[in-house]
């Protein structure tokens, strides 16, 4: 089977797959030393504690919080577990002669984490994130052109590299016929909206993102961002040497932006609460697959039971944190359906806000 039939074959089950993505490895960064003396490491350490802690709580000023600040410069107390690893292949071409850099990985313990953040007043953004869809259209050198998602390009591995490290649940477009027809270059590099959005509901995306990248006949790097998820959108600016740059400033944008939506500050410690009501619970297997979701739920503290009648149990949830967060993590979910657009299993490509303490599901069978 040819790799175009497979991408065809996945395409046409995004219309019933999940809106939100779980996003791997929060807790984990790599970073590279040029060797494994313990003065490398522990620099290394504070680094990847900082860029953890940026992810999780999805806050670029995450590090500089006091409590936060004081971690990072004694990171081995978070610490669960580091291994060394040679570098990869593809950044053998920047070592110096004589050199001998690797990776070191580190994983950090989650409960210490959150722990930490939720004491310096910062949320906890947990796995379940909003799928972004990027357009990015790039001039370089004379040559004008979009990146894909099989682009044989060091810009694609940047962005996804850049995402990576962001907790930023990224995807780019396949540029096939399809997108071909729909949009062009001209319309992502102009930001004209309607275009890109049409061509963007076939994956599904709970927010869009487009770039336009120019490199300078100086040399120098200049992008222009624009966010949009609804009818809110967001745009900034960046510039830079090299391209990483531009792309850290558009991964590290649509990061703080998301997570303001989707994990925001709180105004108290104290924990909030939530009352669900979930329709078209069949059986005793559907009521488990309910009640351990809302339990696996980052925010959620404690699930109790308050009532059960023929197909329909109401739920209370004590949260660390608000309703609004929590509904918005339910509905990036593939397991609950606003009851309000039940009938809609596809959505309209975001996730519905839903402002109230009081929630109101189908479960999806």
């Amino acid at each position: 089977m040819s790799k175009s039939t497979i991408c065809g074959l996945l395409l046409s089950l995004l219309p019933v797959m999940a809106m939100g993505a779980e996003v791997k490895g929060l807790y984990e960064a790599e970073m590279q030393v040029p060797d494994q003396t313990r003065s490398e490491r522990g620099l290394a350490m504070s680094a990847a504690l900082a860029e953890v802690v940026t992810k999780v709580s999805g806050r670029r000023d995450a590090r500089l919080q006091p409590k936060v600040a004081q971690a990072i410069r004694r990171p081995a107390q978070l610490l669960q577990q580091y291994r060394y690893r040679a570098l990869p292949e593809d950044q053998q071409g920047e070592l110096i002669p004589g050199d001998d850099p690797q990776q070191v990985y580190f994983h950090f313990d989650k409960k210490a984490v959150d722990r930490l953040l939720r004491d310096s007043g910062l949320p906890v953004w947990g796995a379940t994130r909003p799928a972004v869809l990027a357009w990015l259209a790039v001039e370089e050198g004379g040559r004008r052109y979009l990146l894909g998602a099989d682009s044989p390009d060091v810009l694609r591995q940047l962005v996804a590299r850049e995402a990576k490290r962001r907790g930023l649940s990224l995807l780019l477009p396949l540029l096939d016929l399809q997108d071909q027809r729909q949009v062009s270059f001209a319309d992502v590099w102009g930001h004209f909206r309607d275009p890109v959005l049409q061509a963007s509901q076939r994956y599904r995306p709970e927010a869009v993102l487009m770039g336009r990248l120019l490199r300078t006949v100086g040399g120098e790097w200049l992008a222009e961002w624009w966010i949009v998820e609804g009818k809110d959108s967001e745009r900034w600016r960046a510039n830079g040497v090299l391209p990483a740059e531009v792309l850290e400033e558009g991964m590290a944008g649509a990061v703080s932006w998301l997570a303001q939506r989707y994990a925001p500050l709180e105004g108290s410690s104290e924990a909030g609460h939530l009352w669900v009501t979930v329709d078209a619970v069949r059986s005793l297997a559907d009521f488990a697959r309910v009640e351990g979701y809302l339990r696996s739920l980052q925010q959620v503290v404690h699930v109790r039971v308050r009532q059960l009648q023929a197909g329909r149990v109401d739920f209370g949830l004590a949260l660390q944190g608000s309703p609004e967060g929590v509904a918005q993590t339910i509905a990036l979910g593939r397991l609950l359906i606003p009851a309000a657009s039940g009938n809609e299993l596809a959505g309209s490509g975001t996730a519905t806000i839903l402002p109230t303490d009081r929630q109101h599901y189908l479960l999806r069978h």
